[in-house]
């Protein structure tokens, strides 16, 4: 296989996702969905949870919109806008009472059919907004900022997940992390509530949730019964206090704001910037967005491929929510990180042939290069991207060929982005795995390597990346003109050609294609498939502020 060749099926690929892409996205960024509600009313300031220990923001949005479609096309925005000016009351006081019944949000809506109403309740959501934004570019700012004075480590980085999912024992692990030799410091974000819900109801596994009420007792949950009414002018219970037997999860934006204040200390005893980085699970894309930009989160893994292929979330409802929360991104400055691609084996579930390697290595590559290329259509840019090099499954295969051909695409197929490599854990041994990275760095450079630190330190973690970069960058000055020969050509020849037949199948078939039945089986409707509708964009619909806003 030559270069020419290979330069021909590269372009093909990105044509075709781009086309899909560019078709998909316009449609994703037209639909309003609970998760972009949720991160609308964060951005107006309420977080936190509810009297009854749910997230405040969740329990607003399901009970202003419940199943009315025509609420959530038109948005949350305004009647909370108004409302905050009738009762003069802050976001997450007001949005406590709505919760509660005090306040009947639907009531307050009917205000803006009044011209005075309504322009007013414009006004003061656009300051809303205006202030959110304003700390998206001060965060900006400070970030840059301080990079400029302490410096950025040279890549590749080394990434550490915390273990401890608390904030007190995370932020203690943070800084021994940083002062070790991790670049990067990785918290997973609990499952969002609506998720956790959704799989709950469809009889799958809950994924884990941090329960923040560990601590607290009972206390709190007779007071939402008991709310009085705020039309009648009568007072309102004492909001529960925080004491120091809360529980704070890491991943949570109190948690991160302290962690954010952990990590910069650390960078300032280290002489080094030190990264934040947060994983969070499907339908919490637009808030944790919001959160990185006021936390000033420098990555954030959100891939809605991923979720629509492995989690089983509805293709409309997932690129909607990402749709939005690109957009947020691309104004805070955040880092984006994308999978490799995901395993989608739904073609052969319902073929019952199972495919080789290639084809699923293909299908990876497509959908990756999908993902991608809907991110640039929602406005990103190419150096905020950081895309996975090698899927996690050929990663524990250990086939050094293998992962050497699949980091060599990505370099060839994405020239304008940075990749990470992301090691599988490993439950037994830790042997043979440097040499894997070598393979990997031999065909790519790497702007981040994410170790699992089962097993040693984060010392030595460091060590043997400096060891494995310096290996494979001497390897690919070696190989000259850095093309694949033999097997290893016709490999990458076979994997460019099954994405190639993915994509054609999926712009032509739709999502059925590559999900196989589950997409069409009415019996086991997809995650978040209610939850999705097109924005409205009458005069009391919030579609005109949002266009400003992103």
């Amino acid at each position: 296989m030559n270069a020419g060749s290979i330069s021909a099926e590269v372009e093909i690929v990105r044509k075709r996702a781009a086309d899909l892409a560019a078709r998909l996205s316009g449609s994703a960024g037209r639909s309003a969905t609970v998760a972009q509600e949720r991160g609308i009313l964060r951005m107006l300031g309420v977080d936190g949870l509810d009297r009854a220990g749910r997230p405040l923001g969740a329990s607003l949005v399901e009970r202003y919109c419940g199943s009315d479609r025509a609420r959530l096309a038109r948005g949350v925005l305004l009647p909370f806008a108004v409302a905050m000016i009738e009762y003069d009351l802050a976001a997450r006081d007001l949005a406590l009472d709505v919760v509660s019944g005090a306040i009947d949000l639907g009531l307050e809506a009917e205000l803006l059919e009044r011209p005075e109403r309504l322009a007013a309740a414009e006004a003061h959501a656009s300051r809303l907004l205006a202030s959110a934004l304003a700390r998206f570019d001060a965060n900006k700012t400070a970030a840059r900022e301080m990079r400029a004075v302490l410096g950025q480590a040279e890549e590749p980085w080394l990434g550490v997940a915390l273990r401890a999912d608390e904030i007190r024992p995370a932020a203690a692990e943070a800084k021994a992390l940083l002062a070790e030799g991790a670049d990067v410091v990785l918290v997973r974000v609990p499952a969002s509530w609506e998720f956790a819900e959704a799989r709950r109801q469809a009889g799958l596994e809950i994924p884990g949730f941090f329960d923040s009420r560990r601590g607290r007792g009972r206390r709190g949950r007779g007071l939402a019964a008991s709310a009085p009414d705020r039309r009648h002018g009568r007072g309102r219970p004492p909001l529960p206090q925080r004491t120091e037997n809360d529980l704070v999860p890491a991943g949570s934006q109190r948690g991160l704001a302290e962690l954010r204040h952990s990590a910069d200390e650390a960078a300032a005893e280290r002489g080094c910037y030190a990264s934040l980085m947060t994983v969070a699970s499907a339908f919490a894309a637009p808030e944790q967005a919001v959160v990185a930009a006021f936390e000033r989160i420098d990555l954030v893994v959100a891939d809605p491929i991923r979720e629509i292929v492995e989690e089983n979330v509805d293709p409309d409802r997932a690129l909607a929510d990402h749709a939005f929360a690109h957009r947020l991104h691309f104004r805070a400055g955040t880092r984006l990180v994308l999978g490799p691609g995901p395993l989608a084996l739904g073609e052969d579930v319902a073929s019952g042939i199972p495919s080789d390697a290639a084809t699923r290595a293909g299908r990876a590559l497509a959908l990756q290069a999908l993902g991608v290329e809907l991110a640039l259509a929602d406005g990103l840019l190419p150096d905020r991207l950081l895309l996975g090099a090698v899927p996690d499954w050929v990663a524990q295969e250990r086939d050094h060929r293998s992962i050497l051909v699949q980091a060599w695409l990505r370099r060839v197929v994405f020239p304008d982005h940075r990749l990470v490599l992301q090691e599988p854990q490993l439950e037994v041994s830790t042997q043979g795995r440097n040499s894997a990275l070598v393979a990997a760095l031999s065909a790519a450079p790497a702007a981040l390597v994410i170790r699992d630190r089962s097993e040693g330190f984060v010392a030595d973690a460091a060590a043997d990346l400096i060891e494995a970069a310096a290996a494979g960058s001497t390897l690919r000055a070696a190989l000259g003109d850095g093309q694949l020969y033999g097997d290893a050509a016709a490999l990458a020849e076979l994997i460019l050609r099954a994405a190639d037949a993915a994509l054609e199948h999926l712009a032509g078939e739709g999502w059925g294609s590559l999900l196989g039945p589950a997409g069409h089986d009415t019996e086991t409707e997809r995650l978040g498939y209610a939850a999705i509708v097109e924005r409205a964009t009458g005069p009391t619909s919030s579609a005109r502020l949002l266009a400003a806003l992103i």
